[in-house]
């Protein structure tokens, strides 16, 4: 398990799968795509596997991971994708050729050619002299660097251009600091799928689901022109073949009851990492005991401890104990099951109005989503960006309850070793 690490099956996706292969041929590119969803629901696992598939088509994948310093102001963002063009085309450029493929007539050759002939007008540091000597806003500079770029993608015969970034909830206007960088990617991307004589372009975002808030509040049009894919977790039968194709190449020599499958795919709750995460564990405890398990001797609770300190840790570091306190409320509240809640479900709870009342709980909400730990799904309610955050909270307020439960015991005795018998003197030869 990791972040966006491949799994060894990649089970279900595969609408998602389909409906990008048939945008990899769209004349002209009217649909971009937004992947949005939970933590560890495998959002970039599926951008992966995506760009093995545009890749194999011939086209133009650049991308990168956005940071909130990247995505910051317009000229980082801008600097971010040059950055990324550069790397692409030099990687594209380089590529073996394919066994068997004609010479004469393959991508290789054109490729080979353009080497030579335009090799240097296309690094980085030529991109970036063009950027800086276009005149107009950081936007119209992107776009005749773009310009550029399509001109090789035209001259190479790929497919188009793919702009790929993950982690796109960094990405967001900020009016009050007069830097619009969402809406300088996504003008200079609609203006080129518009204009003639472009090579298909195609934009790819994914990221944690408020990200379609900044995304629509940039222009009117973005929501015409975004295929929203949601990732939820996997339907039961995905789980099970996600978890046991992968074992069924170790079984023997490991041994794994259907039960004991069973339970880890209950254990899972369909979430990607959390597959990944048990999977590993569950090999992990079987070698340990010799190839066999039985069913209740998983999950250890250091299994237990390494999730919660993998997954929910670092954002739990970041809280206060008042917030911590109002996170155990939400965590107990009677309708757990529910995907979202509101400040009104958790003052429900007996002796919460008294703690949190009146606007005190909004403005922990809204405290807990710059955190990251909660995020907004409409107005007045929120979710976990994190699946399951309910049991790791639990869990974590149970384990520091017992911890100080121990110091308000009466202190344990020492138990007081018996003194040895003493040893008789012995008596002098001489005496």
């Amino acid at each position: 398990p990791g972040a966006g690490h491949l799994p060894p099956f990649l089970a279900g996706r595969l609408d998602e799968q389909r409906f990008f292969k048939r945008m990899l041929h769209q004349q002209p590119v009217t649909e971009n795509v937004l992947i949005t969803g939970l933590r560890g629901v495998g959002k970039t696992v599926l951008l992966r596997h995506m760009r093995h598939m545009a890749e194999h088509n011939d086209w133009l994948w650049v991308g990168n991971d956005l940071s909130e310093s990247a995505a910051l102001t317009e000229e980082r963002l801008a600097l971010r994708i040059l950055t990324d063009l550069a790397a692409a085309i030099a990687k594209k450029l380089s590529e073996p050729m394919t066994e068997g493929a004609e010479p004469t007539s393959s991508l290789k050759h054109r490729l080979d050619r353009m080497q030579q002939t335009e090799g240097d007008a296309l690094a980085y540091d030529a991109l970036k002299a063009q950027y800086e000597q276009a005149p107009g806003l950081p936007s119209d500079r992107l776009k005749a660097v773009l310009t550029r770029v399509t001109s090789f993608v035209q001259k190479a015969r790929l497919g188009g251009i793919v702009l790929a970034y993950d982690e796109a909830q960094c990405l967001s206007d900020r009016a009050d600091h007069n830097e619009f960088p969402m809406s300088m990617l996504i003008e200079s991307v609609a203006a080129m799928q518009r204009g003639e004589g472009f090579s298909p372009c195609l934009l790819i975002l994914s990221g944690l689901p408020h990200v379609f808030d900044a995304l629509t509040a940039t222009r009117t049009y973005t929501e015409r022109m975004f295929r929203v894919m949601t990732l939820d977790r996997l339907s039961r039968e995905d789980t099970w073949a996600a978890l046991t194709t992968p074992l069924a190449a170790l079984m023997p020599p490991l041994h794994a009851s259907d039960s004991l499958l069973n339970k880890v795919c209950e254990l899972t709750g369909g979430y990607p990492y959390l597959i990944q995460f048990f999977g590993s564990e569950l090999v992990e405890q079987l070698l340990e005991n010799g190839g066999t398990l039985a069913t209740d001797q998983f999950p250890s609770p250091s299994t237990l401890d390494r999730l919660d300190a993998g997954l929910f840790a670092a954002r739990w570091n970041r809280t206060s104990d008042r917030q911590r306190e109002f996170l155990s409320l939400i965590a107990s509240r009677q309708n757990a099951r529910s995907a979202d809640f509101s400040a009104g479900d958790i003052l429900e709870q007996p002796g919460a109005s008294a703690e949190f009342g009146g606007p005190v709980a909004n403005q922990m909400l809204l405290a807990l989503a710059e955190r990251g730990l909660i995020y907004r799904t409409r107005h007045g309610r929120y979710a976990f960006t994190v699946p399951m955050s309910e049991l790791m909270i639990q869990r974590r307020m149970s384990r520091e309850q017992d911890v100080e439960a121990s110091w308000q015991s009466p202190p344990p005795q020492m138990a007081r070793k018996a003194e040895p018998p003493a040893k008789p003197k012995k008596k002098r030869w001489f005496s």
